[in-house]
Parts: structure tokens; sequence; C-alpha cells
């Protein structure tokens, strides 16, 4: 049996506002609680440093085919206000690491296999049931950057492996001191919880709620 006249319309009414409500989604990646945002869909100010999408890392080849920023929703809009607060200030956000899928983050721990460093990722039953924070889409590395967008004097550079990296390094200039207390503070208003062994590292509020992804970061 066919659909009548009225009913072919209703569906195609309703279905062309599920097509509208999908091209409202902008920078999404997903739907319902797996959505993935664009923090550059949400504020373009903050910078993008992707080291993981260039040769330019510690494995020394790329392992994201783009440059994206990819994070839950909430988590995101947490770091929007977090720029906002420091753009007050004449600071910034500079971000080198969000969503990370799985596969990647078996690679990492193939290369750097120390939790204090990389999280071990563990697969039960052909699915991931432990790894990174990163793989929820509620981590993020990052640091502060001036007006003008140079970086400021932190610790270390991005992924050093060592005691120097640690928040409580004893060896830590005054002025990457000072910085890091700042970007700290920062983070921490908007509930971001900082990773003792990595001073880049924060961990977003509720990040438990979020399942581990393995979807592939596309343009």
């Amino acid at each position: 049996m066919t659909a009548s006249r009225p009913r072919r319309r209703r569906w195609g009414l309703l279905l062309a506002g599920v097509l509208a409500a999908a091209c409202a989604l902008g920078g999404r990646v997903g739907v319902g609680a797996d959505v993935l945002i664009d923090v550059a869909s949400l504020d373009p100010s903050i910078r993008i440093e992707m080291p993981y999408a260039t040769p330019h890392n510690f494995t020394g080849v790329a392992l994201y085919p783009v440059a994206r920023c990819l994070l839950r929703r909430e988590v995101a809009e947490r770091l929007v206000r977090v720029e906002r607060r420091l753009g007050a200030e004449g600071l910034g956000l500079l971000v080198w690491d969000c969503y990370r899928p799985f596969p990647v983050q078996q690679r990492l721990w193939a290369l750097v296999p120390d939790a204090r460093y990389v999280a071990e990722p563990v697969v039960r039953d052909g699915r991931p049931v432990a790894g990174s924070k990163h793989n929820r889409g509620a981590a993020v590395d990052l640091t502060l950057v001036d007006a003008a967008g140079r970086p400021l004097e932190m610790p270390t550079g991005f992924d050093d492996f060592s005691e120097r990296a640690h928040r409580g390094w004893a060896g830590t200039s005054p002025a990457a001191r000072r910085n890091l207390a700042r970007l700290e503070e920062a983070m921490a208003s908007e509930g971001f919880a900082p990773l003792p062994t990595e001073w880049w590292h924060f961990d977003g509020p509720g990040w438990e709620r979020y399942e581990l992804l393995d979807r592939p970061l596309t343009e």
C-alpha cells in the first residue's frame, strides 16, 4: 500500500526539518551524546596548532590528517570562557591537542608505554574500555600566548616526557612558574583539572560521562 499524498507531504516536510537541523549543527561531528564540536566554530580567536597533524612531534610522523580541535560541546564552551577571561588581560590560549581517535592512542602507547605520560588503551571484546580522556573529547593540551600570539615561557615544550614537565618540578624558572600558575588559575575557573605529570594537560569536568571514541578526524 502506498502512502496518501498528504501523508507523503508531511513526511517530506519532516525530512526537510531534519536536514535543516543537521545543517545547523555547523562544526559538530556525530549526534546525541557523542557529539563533538570544532572549537574554532565557537571562537576563532583561540589559536590552534596541532603538532600531531604534522611530522613535528615526538613520533616524527603526522598522526592526524587535519589540524582540528574537536571537543564535547560542554568542554568546548568552558574553553571559550577561559579564552575570553584571558583576553581581558591581553592573553590567550594556544591549543596543541583535543579529541584524539582511539587508534592514535594505541600508536602513542606503543611508542611511550608509560602511564605517567600516555594513558594505556585497553580493548575488550573488540571495543575500547580504557584510554585517554582525549579519546573521550574531554581533555585539552594547551599553553598561554600574549596578545601577539607568542607563547609565554613555560617549564618545557610540549610532550616533554621528563620530570621537568611535572607541575611540581623545583627547577622551573620564576617566569615559567608565574605563567603556569596563571594558566592553571584560568583553567580551574571553568572546572578543568590539571594532570600532575604534564603541565599542558587539563581534563574537563564530567569527563567520565563521555565514552571512548575511535571516530577519525576529518575535514
